[in-house]
């Protein structure tokens, strides 16, 4: 089986930047996702080398931060994208202003110089009844695998599963093995979302999922857990695998 942990919310702040690069360098990270038009966008530019075991995809935001278009339906009054609490029950986005916040992210992605190896987006919000089916054409045009989507081009014929388990309470080095265990009969690639950060005072302000982040940088560098992966004969990969 091949294993991805991909690292979410790169960019947020350089906490979180500096665990994703060391959960690379030392331990199982080789994907991550960047949020563009965030405040520590350029320092993780910044820590980029040709010799980081690193991919980088686009963590769309719709529930963080200003959208990089002025569509109406996309904000609140103060200009600030919806709440992840807000979006869940939200049911009036302008698909068009959809479409155009979601070309305009990935446009600031590209613009920054670096390939682009996927979307996924900050709180599952892709999954949202209006986001999807958008999110879903623009990746087709751009011929971009899309987390969680199984019958996606760049992912047909490939046994896929998405592990959102590694959370929270759940951040466990046991426990992840279990996890890892429990698909290595039913599907080829497994991707595990992953947080891995060093907690700095700008996270703790904008999160409120920052402590157990520690912990998973923790487990994921943990030199026991790399060996027990390579015992179970466990690749680990990014989303290079679809291609």
């Amino acid at each position: 089986m091949k294993l991805i942990f991909n690292a979410d919310d790169f960019g947020l702040t350089k906490g979180v930047n500096l665990g994703t690069v060391d959960a690379s360098l030392y331990g199982a990270v080789r994907s991550t996702t960047l949020m563009v038009g965030m405040p520590a966008e350029q320092h993780a530019l910044s820590l980029l080398e040709p010799s980081l075991p690193l991919n980088i995809g686009l963590h769309l935001r719709f529930t963080a931060g200003k959208p990089l278009t002025s569509g109406r339906t996309l904000a609140d009054q103060q200009g600030q994208c919806w709440s992840k609490e807000v979006i869940k029950g939200y049911r009036d986005f302008d698909e068009v202003e959809l479409a155009d916040e979601i070309e305009a992210q990935i446009h600031a992605f590209k613009a920054l110089g670096i390939p682009l190896s996927h979307l996924d987006s900050h709180h599952h919000a892709h999954f949202h009844p209006q986001i999807l089916p958008v999110i879903t054409a623009i990746a087709t045009s751009h011929h971009l695998p899309v987390r969680g989507l199984y019958d996606s081009e760049p992912m047909k014929g490939c046994r896929y599963e998405f592990s959102d388990k590694f959370y929270d309470t759940a951040v466990e080095l046991d426990s992840l093995l279990r996890l890892v265990d429990q698909h290595r009969e039913t599907c080829d690639v497994l991707e595990i979302m992953c947080h891995p950060a060093y907690i700095d005072q700008p996270l703790l302000e904008c999160s409120g999922y920052a402590i157990p982040r520690a912990k998973e940088l923790a487990v994921l560098t943990s030199p026991y857990f790399l060996e027990q992966l390579d015992q179970r004969g466990i690749t680990l990969c990014d989303y290079s695998v679809f291609s």
